[in-house]
């Protein structure tokens, strides 16, 4: 906490000299913050009554904040506030990570860091909207206004965490008039970030919106490799180019057979090289990839997918690559649909205001989630923690009700109060 505080300095106060200026912007962001971190909606109300009885809150001994402003006021104070403002903590972490060697865990394909790339919406209204909200109108004659994002995270087929980075905010530009899609965004994250900021060789993951020229070039010219799903109805020339290979032999197919611990399974690879993206002599070439995944019993087809890459593909490397593209869904399960069904809620509405806060306080949700994350992988005590308490919503729980209740100096003697008033109850709960 005190590392994320340290980070807030020079923000924006668009109020006057002689307001009212017993709150800190710095203030509003961590209270902010802290409804995320605890994912408790009712976290300052319990604070302030806290501080009320004891003359001492775990809004101050834990999250730095000196005063606790009413959910208005955070919201006033924020609204100025662009979301970049906080996307270094983003950074620090990810540099964090790597001095620590946690990254490594992340490591695949010969070193390289994988880079899953998805858009989703974190808020929509029929009513409320600004100049950079996209919109849909529907047949009934309504419009629903709306933001999105596009979030990168890291990935691996070793890993079960995800290691998100900062978003880029699907929205309609300043002075265009033309709506936002996710495809211009990634172009924009591209043109944001070189590969270079990572300390190791990137490959991106993404499905078939990102598996045409425009994307994959830019990526190249960033520094990025690629691997991206690729869907026969949208790439007619290149399904084309491989029916020509096949014929001539140059479509090579391999199988491995495997068991699950259920079934037999046999994965079946085919791949072939240098296949154009599209009609012209000037196209891009990738290299192209399938799996088929067959019970082998009942020959039923369990899984099938296809990708293109640059990476170049051999019988050797065949399954990884794969492996590294199937990895893809990891943005989504364990990265966006935890951020929506599991405690963070994206995409409840919690405030759109009139210039930056629904991407102040979207950011600062992907943060807590960050924060969470870097625990689970890198602090000992915290893993103790959520292997007592076995579930996220046990976990949560708990600290919800403790945090309501108890005064706490810091965030060791909470976890410690954890551990050693532990009392196990039923087989799969915990007190």
């Amino acid at each position: 906490m005190q590392f994320l505080r340290s980070l807030l300095h020079d923000l924006p106060d668009e109020r006057k000299p002689g307001n009212n200026t017993k709150y800190q912007v710095e203030d509003a962001v961590m209270a902010a913050f802290s409804v995320f971190f605890t994912q408790s909606a009712s976290f300052l109300d319990h604070q302030r009554l806290m501080n009320s009885n004891k003359g001492k809150n775990n809004a101050e001994s834990l999250f730095s904040i000196e005063a606790i402003p009413s959910d208005n006021q955070i919201r006033t104070l924020l609204d100025p506030v662009p979301a970049s403002t906080i996307f270094m903590a983003f950074q620090k972490v990810y540099q964090w990570l790597e001095s620590k060697g946690v990254l490594k865990k992340f490591l695949y394909l010969d070193g390289e860091i994988l880079v899953a790339l998805d858009g989703t919406e974190y808020f929509s209204s029929k009513k409320i909207n600004c100049p950079h909200c996209n919109y849909r109108n529907h047949r009934n004659g309504t419009t629903t206004y709306f933001h999105g994002c596009v979030t990168p995270v890291v990935v691996s087929p070793n890993q079960k965490q995800v290691i998100n980075l900062e978003p880029e905010f699907i929205k309609k530009q300043d002075g265009h008039q033309k709506q936002d899609c996710e495809n211009a965004a990634v172009k924009r994250w591209l043109n944001k970030n070189h590969k270079s900021k990572y300390g190791h060789p990137v490959t991106l993951l993404g499905d078939d919106l990102y598996s045409h020229e425009p994307v994959c070039d830019l990526a190249l010219k960033q520094g990025y490799n690629f691997i991206f799903v690729c869907l026969e109805t949208s790439h007619k020339t290149l399904y084309e180019w491989l029916e020509f290979l096949e014929a001539s032999g140059e479509v090579t197919t391999t199988e491995k057979k495997q068991w699950d611990g259920r079934k037999k399974l046999i994965y079946r690879y085919r791949y072939a090289s240098r296949v154009p993206l599209k009609n012209g002599d000037s196209s891009l070439e990738a290299n192209w990839c399938e799996v088929t995944v067959i019970n082998e019993k009942t020959q039923k087809v369990i899984y099938k997918n296809n990708w293109i890459t640059n990476h170049k593909i051999t019988e050797n490397n065949v399954e990884e690559i794969v492996k590294a593209g199937r990895s893809r869904w990891k943005v989504e399960n364990e990265g966006n649909n935890v951020l929506k069904n599991h405690g963070y809620n994206l995409e409840h509405n919690f405030g759109h205001g009139k210039n930056h806060l629904c991407e102040l306080l979207l950011s600062l949700n992907l943060l807590a989630f960050l924060f969470h994350t870097v625990l689970d992988l890198a602090n000992h005590t915290y893993q103790k923690v959520r292997e007592l308490l076995v579930t996220r919503t046990s976990f949560f729980n708990d600290i919800r009700t403790l945090l309501k209740f108890i005064w706490f100096q810091d965030w060791s003697e909470f976890f410690l109060f954890i551990i050693t008033e532990y009392v196990p109850t039923t087989k799969g709960n915990s007190s």
